[in-house]
């Protein structure tokens, strides 16, 4: 216990504000001098003399011929207001986190279509010399959230849902449109309807086994269903299995970049009945004002807006 009865008794006799003028007139050496500084009057700074006396039990500053002359109980308590007052200082001013002094470790995590948007600003951003930040991606899970809430997680990236639990804080960071990506010699055009979407194999990323991805969830509320004969976890192992085959891959547009990249793929446009959504960052509200963490949010904006603006 940190405060028992009696430290607590005898700290409620305590006023700050005079140990720090008992303080400025040690170290000016008088009550005028002291008072100027203080922006205080010379009656109001010898009432609060005359009450750090009767607090101390001690005459804490006397008039000699030099001026005032510390008691020795008064040089004691001054060598220690030295140590205690830049800590009190530092509980009370905000502190702000500078990521190229301090090393600070964020562990995120979320399905690896934001990742591959969101990441490569970060890495172009803050790997290189003098940032002393780590971003640690863990795999996405079900229990992601549980992990925020323990604080194995410092902030996950997940979809506008309206199933994240309500006292979690979250921002939207970017608003995301669906592509579908095919192989370059695929019989598919430019775009595809709905009726053409149905029709068509495709390959599905569903990154929880036991969670409808987004689209599934738009067809159902249609009364439709897509046709899918191969299931994975990473939009980005799926790319690499288009090539050769007549399988659509729906994906986010924050991949475009990876399918345009590469000459075996190309992109068509999805149905509109697919429509947008949000992607957003959440963190747990006990992190809110973390000097860290504010960081780390206004990190992901800057990211978000370059993915955006991209």
């Amino acid at each position: 216990m940190i405060m028992g009865h009696m430290r607590l008794e005898n700290l409620r006799q305590v006023d700050l504000n005079l140990l720090i003028i008992f303080a400025v007139i040690a170290e000016e050496k008088g009550v005028t001098r002291a008072s100027s500084r203080l922006l205080l009057s010379q009656p109001a700074v010898s009432r609060a003399l005359q009450r750090a006396r009767s607090l101390f039990q001690d005459q804490l500053v006397i008039r000699s011929t030099s001026g005032f002359e510390l008691t020795l109980r008064g040089r004691k308590i001054l060598q220690e207001l030295e140590q205690l007052l830049p800590k009190i200082e530092g509980l009370v001013a905000p502190s702000v986190f500078d990521p190229k002094r301090e090393r600070s470790n964020f562990r995120l995590a979320g399905p690896d279509n934001v990742c591959i948007a969101l990441s490569p600003y970060l890495c172009r951003r803050y790997t290189a010399e003098p940032y002393k930040v780590n971003f640690d991606f863990l795999p996405w899970q079900a229990d992601a959230v549980d992990m925020l809430e323990s604080g194995k997680l410092d902030l996950i990236l997940h979809i506008d849902d309206g199933l994240l639990p309500s006292h979690l804080s979250s921002e939207r960071l970017y608003r995301e449109e669906w592509i579908c990506a095919v192989a370059r010699q695929s019989r598919f055009g430019h775009r595809l309807t709905l009726k053409e979407y149905l029709v068509a194999e495709h390959l599905t990323v569903t990154t929880l086994p036991s969670v409808q991805n987004i689209p599934d969830k738009q067809l159902a509320a249609l009364g439709a269903k897509r046709r899918s004969s191969v299931r994975m976890p990473y939009f980005g192992a799926a790319l690499s299995c288009l090539p050769g085959t007549e399988l659509v891959l729906t994906l986010t547009n924050g991949m475009r970049q990876m399918v345009e990249r590469n000459s075996s793929l190309r992109i068509v446009r999805a149905p509109p009945e697919l429509r947008p959504f949000h992607f957003l960052m959440v963190w747990h509200p006990r992190l809110t004002t973390d000097p860290r963490h504010t960081w780390l949010r206004e990190a992901l904006r800057q990211a978000a807006h370059a993915e955006a603006t991209s």
